[in-house]
């Protein structure tokens, strides 16, 4: 049976997972197809069992309301429009309300600034609200279309009528506000996608092969199992294999987090995306880029961010009954008093529960939250990227840490050096120093960082044991320690030493030097993890590195729980051990599938790209005080969006019914509806009060 066909599809003009759906749908009505609609990477997944053409795939998209992507991103279309809405909503409000700023006529120019965001700004809701009405639904795009369009065009006919109460600044405003949340949501889906391409470039795109002893160069596409790849030094992996060569020095940071390298042998496994940092290398292809490990955490990736849900679609969900309700109610008002005789307080009345109903205060209670949250956390070097999270925040009670670059700095340095056989430390550092000078390796580099001036010829490095080089006429080794002829001395010193890394300085068969080399905490990492166990939260330790030094780390930082040689995979089997939400902070590729898995993702602004793209919040500056800074600060700007929904639809749900009784003109429904949406600004900026 012929394997079904691949094909991707980006979708532009979903707003919601119901969008997603409906697009799905669409497609699996096509003979031969097996489509899965992706919202959070906005990309349609097709099996094809037989052939179909794409304007046949491009149709089915367009039946259900939406288009098939131009390559022109999301946040660029929308960019122009929120653009315009910032600017011509201010001055429809400076122009509406500030009695400075009025002049005769100016309503004329609020109609004209109105006019722009209503037909221009407003255009993606009442593009999506049409949608929504041929499936027979409701969303916030619903309410905002209607909302705007309804107080626009009252307005119109106020003002033709010579009224000069008009609701202009109110359809204006309205659009401008909710498309700036929308701005920021579709900032924080592209983010997701865009962390997986950053995991997926770890990759090269090209790979030397070996074929019938002769060399060439090939994209990494075409590789295929058993397939010999040669791989100079300095150059990543392009696909995960079985080492040929006698030995490697391998950089897996990417994927196990652990600063020091991997020494591998004849026979050993070697993962697509790490570097080989020594020699040229010969591997045999086990598993080619696409199926890679790195491919299958990139998997792992897609499948945490699709699982999100928008807080969004919090105000969606009650858009769905409430829209149709308000529409009902209206109607029923201006049938009721109708009926009853008064045709002018019949139609005051139902315009007046639309204005009432004019999602203003529920159009900004998610997005200025999240504008004010964002400039505190500024200044604090902290950025809400996504604000998904903030929903998971209120119970997130345990925090996974990653170890290396994010408590600890991540770069090898000398901790400890003992001199050894009448020599010393201080003598046996500037031989070492001189021999590791010329080194890519990690650990010769630390070493390399004690001044020396002494000359070196000859130098060797022999991946997996060491270098060696000649210094004043006598071959110095650093290297693993082995035997010599003052065994007892290195074995008391190798004794005393930690469960760090460990290298033997040597020459003429006598061992003359212990150096003792690990990563160290950042400042102020015991702060930030004292703060977290104050405030109520339980850190965890999870790292790729040595049982032994994650033990001691641990130890330093007062952490009770930790795990060592822990994958990516396996802090994934982690996170989903637990059922309540949890938080996890890191800083490289490894950590990237736990980032985007986890209900909070917290990533180090010095680290990965990857990293952060996955992530809900960054910590610019690498300081982990903020981290319990970040977790508090999402915590209060989520309350407050609680606050800020609870206030919108409580004056809704108070008010409405008074629209209805007729006691409140559309004038004075517009100022209460003004009060609401001030409240909320009110309210909202209280989160810079107390925020340290």
């Amino acid at each position: 049976m012929a394997k079904p066909d691949l094909v991707e599809l980006e979708i532009e003009g979903m707003t919601c997972t119901a969008c997603a759906r409906r697009v799905e749908k669409s497609l699996n009505k096509l003979d031969g197809v097996t489509a899965y609609v992706d919202f959070a990477t906005e990309k349609a997944h097709l099996q094809l069992s037989n052939p179909v053409a794409l304007d046949v795939l491009s149709g089915a998209v367009v039946s259900a309301g939406y288009q098939v992507g131009s390559g022109k991103s999301e946040t660029s279309k929308l960019k122009p429009r929120l653009i315009v809405g910032a600017v011509s909503a201010s001055l429809a409000v400076l122009f509406a309300m500030v009695p400075g700023f009025q002049f005769e006529n100016s309503q004329y120019l609020v109609w004209a600034l109105a006019t722009a965001v209503v037909g221009y700004v407003a255009w993606p809701f009442h593009a999506a609200a049409i949608k929504n009405l041929r499936h027979f639904d409701a969303t916030m795009d619903t309410l905002v279309s209607l909302g705007s369009t309804v107080a626009y065009v009252y307005s119109v006919f106020l003002i033709l009528a010579g009224d000069h109460h008009t609701y202009f600044e109110t359809a204006a405003v309205v659009p401008s506000v909710v498309l700036l949340g929308r701005y920021i949501e579709v900032k924080a889906r592209k983010s997701a996608t865009d962390s997986v391409r950053a995991l997926l470039s770890a990759i090269p795109d090209r790979a030397t092969v070996e074929i019938d002893g002769n060399r060439q160069e090939i994209s990494t596409a075409e590789l295929k199992k058993k397939m010999i790849v040669l791989v100079a030094a300095g150059q990543a992996i392009p696909a995960d294999g079985k080492l040929l060569s006698a030995a490697a020095t391998i950089d897996a940071s990417t994927l196990t987090g652990e600063s020091l390298p991997q020494e591998l042998s004849t026979g050993d496994q070697v993962t697509a995306g790490t570097t080989n940092l020594q020699g040229e290398i010969r591997l045999e292809v086990t598993a080619p880029a696409t199926s890679s490990r790195l491919a299958r955490i990139a998997d792992m990736v897609r499948e945490a961010t699709a699982e999100k849900t928008k807080l969004a679609s919090l105000t969606d969900s009650i858009s769905k009954v409430f829209v149709p309700l308000v529409i009902l109610i209206a109607v029923l008002t201006y049938i009721i008093w109708s009926l009853l005789g008064d045709q002018e307080t019949a139609f005051q009345a139902a315009i007046s529960v639309i204005v009432i109903a004019c999602p203003c205060a529920l159009g900004i209670a998610v997005p200025m939250s999240l504008v004010v949250a964002t400039g505190v956390g500024t200044k604090r070097a902290v950025v809400i990227r996504n604000p998904d999270a903030l929903r998971s925040l209120a119970r997130t009670k345990m925090v996974f840490f990653d170890k290396t670059g994010t408590l600890t700095d991540g770069n090898l340095a000398i901790v400890r050096s003992v001199g050894l056989g009448g020599v010393s430390a201080e003598q046996m550092l500037e031989k070492a120093a001189a021999v590791s000078a010329g080194s890519s390796h990690p650990v010769s580099r630390a070493i390399a960082a004690v001044t020396s001036q002494l000359a070196v010829t000859n130098v060797s490095e022999t991946a997996g044991q060491g270098i060696s080089g000649m210094v004043e006429g006598i071959s110095v080794s650093v290297e693993k320690p082995g035997t010599y002829e003052n065994q007892l001395e290195l074995d008391q010193a190798l004794a005393a030493a930690g469960p760090n890394t460990l290298v033997v300085v040597a020459w003429e068969g006598w061992a003359h030097g212990l150096i003792e080399l690990s990563d160290q905490l950042r400042p102020h990492a015991k702060q930030a993890v004292a703060d977290l166990q104050t405030a109520g939260f339980s850190p965890v330790l999870v790292s790729g590195d040595n049982p032994g030094r994650v033990a001691e780390i641990a130890g330093q930082l007062g952490i009770k729980q930790y795990f060592g040689s822990i994958t990516p995979e396996g802090k994934l089997e982690m996170l989903g051990q637990h059922t309540d939400p949890v938080a996890m902070v890191g800083d490289g590729i490894n950590d990237v599938a736990a980032l985007a898995k986890a209900e909070v993702g917290i990533a180090m602004g010095s680290g990965a790209y990857a990293a952060q793209a996955a992530s809900a919040i960054t910590i610019l500056d690498d300081d982990p005080r903020a981290i319990p800074f970040a977790l508090r600060l999402g915590k209060k700007t989520y309350r407050n969006i609680i606050e800020n929904l609870v206030w919108a639809f409580g004056y809704n749900i108070v008010l409405i019914p008074v629209a209805a009784l007729g006691l409140l003109n559309p004038m004075l429904a517009g100022v209460a509806m003004a009060f609401s949406s001030v409240s909320v600004v009110a309210n909202s900026l209280r989160l810079k009060l107390g925020s340290n």
